[in-house]
């Protein structure tokens, strides 16, 4: 009997380690942590990170080449990135190289684009900050074009109202496209002003 109770008592930490085992495993694999190849770390620095979490995909060209590690907010305009990247990619990455947050699809989550400089530079260091790009993310597209709508319903509203108080005779030009006679009066000041020209001119 007692020899029984140590068998179990032994195989349930056996079943509890190898649960632990299994769950921590599955946690380090998942998030791409290269446990057996050679990484290295990049930084980079945004104002903006749009969603991005840790565990996230860095791509290099559209390759995944990496995961961010660590975001880390500095001050009320300024996160900083950094990325853990597999060790090969130290021999292709140069210092010119920009990297830029973005979606993995439509419904996606946010990754790092890193896209080469146009112009040769040296490569880049470990805990090098390479430069950033932002782009202009939906909301604030759908932010722009809601104030685009708001000041064209003003502008339209304005047009509307200058026109109704043309039509109706107020102010000056309204007076002038309504009043028949002083319209008259107007085209027969232009006749004299030509006749007076013209004998001007043969003076």
């Amino acid at each position: 009997m007692e020899r029984t109770a140590k068998e179990n008592i032994r195989l349930g930490l056996f079943v509890i380690l190898g649960t632990l085992f299994l769950v921590i495993g599955a946690y380090l694999i998942g998030d791409r942590q290269n446990l057996f190849g050679e990484t290295f770390e990049l930084q980079a620095i945004f104002k903006n990170v749009n969603g991005l979490q840790t565990g996230n995909n860095v791509r290099y060209s559209g390759i995944n080449v990496g995961t961010v590690s660590r975001i880390a907010m500095e001050n009320d305009t300024t996160i900083r990135v950094t990325m853990k990247m597999e060790g090969e990619m130290q021999d292709h990455i140069k210092q010119n190289a920009i990297a830029t947050i973005g979606s993995d699809g439509l419904v996606g989550s946010m990754i790092i684009s890193i896209v080469p400089g146009e112009v040769s530079a040296p490569l880049v260091q470990e805990e090098d900050v390479i430069r950033t790009y932002s782009r202009i993310g939906a909301k604030d597209m759908l932010s722009t074009l809601n104030v685009t709508n708001e000041n064209a319903a003003l502008l339209t509203k304005e047009l509307l109202r200058t026109t109704a108080a043309l039509n109706e005779g107020r102010g000056v030009l309204g007076k002038l496209l309504n009043d028949t006679i002083m319209a008259t009066d107007l085209s027969r000041t232009a006749g004299h002003l030509r006749r007076a020209s013209g004998q001007a001119d043969e003076i």
